[in-house]
């Protein structure tokens, strides 16, 4: 869907919701909106969990696909403000030496929010990969080695870091000398994990072929 497209779907999306604030179908198609991986604009999982928990509420805690779609978003969100704050005070409550900095959920990749124990120990691999391989310099964020599903098929990928602001057609990926983007790594940053990305106009001279870095290997 063009971004123009999308910009007029979430206002027709808003106006019905003003409307009918209390409609679960609403609520649940807001949810599954602001939760897209292929639109970086339209990636914001905590306004995603927002409208989960509002249709779980005007179904009357009783529908499944609103209690779905909460844990969707709650992956992808990493938790939410008041989980945070519960955990601190809880912290808190016992001395716990962690009290002031707790460990929070973290959130997961856009292709992994649905909850099955494939997604979970994929993600364990990718968060695991990211804590020994590349650090990223600033502005741009690490894509984890894997085989990722996209529209033209699976596509497995080496870790690279990648812009997070520019548009995803002209995203440019880091890590040691400048080339061109393979294929599947333009398809896994255009694809499932585009919602790492905040789109704007692309950096200079840079406005054909996403580009990439190779990442050095770990120290030992």
């Amino acid at each position: 869907m063009a971004a123009g497209a999308e910009a007029s779907a979430e206002e027709t999306l808003r106006k019905a919701l003003e409307r009918h604030p209390d409609d679960t179908e609403l609520l649940l198609a807001a949810a599954d909106f602001y939760l897209r991986a292929d639109a970086p604009d339209f990636w914001k999982p905590r306004l995603s969990l927002h409208y989960a928990m509002r249709a779980d509420q005007t179904a009357g805690l009783s529908d499944p696909r609103a209690t779905a779609a909460m844990v969707r978003a709650h992956r992808a969100a990493g938790g939410f403000e008041q989980t945070e704050e519960l955990v601190r005070e809880g912290l808190a409550a016992v001395q716990h030496p962690d009290a002031e900095e707790p460990h929070l959920v973290q959130p997961v990749d856009p292709d992994l929010i649905e909850p099955t124990l494939e997604n979970i120990l994929e993600q364990r691999r990718r968060d695991e990969a990211r804590r020994r391989g590349v650090v990223c310099a600033e502005g741009l964020v690490a894509v984890p080695a894997g085989l990722y599903p996209t529209s033209g098929g699976d596509f497995e990928v080496d870790e690279f870091c990648v812009e997070e602001v520019g548009r995803v057609e002209f995203a440019r990926c880091a890590t040691l000398e400048l080339r061109e983007c393979r294929l599947a790594e333009a398809a896994v940053v255009s694809g499932p994990m585009a919602g790492l990305l905040r789109r704007g106009p692309p950096p200079p001279p840079f406005f054909a072929l996403p580009h990439v870095y190779r990442a050095p290997p770990p120290p030992p």
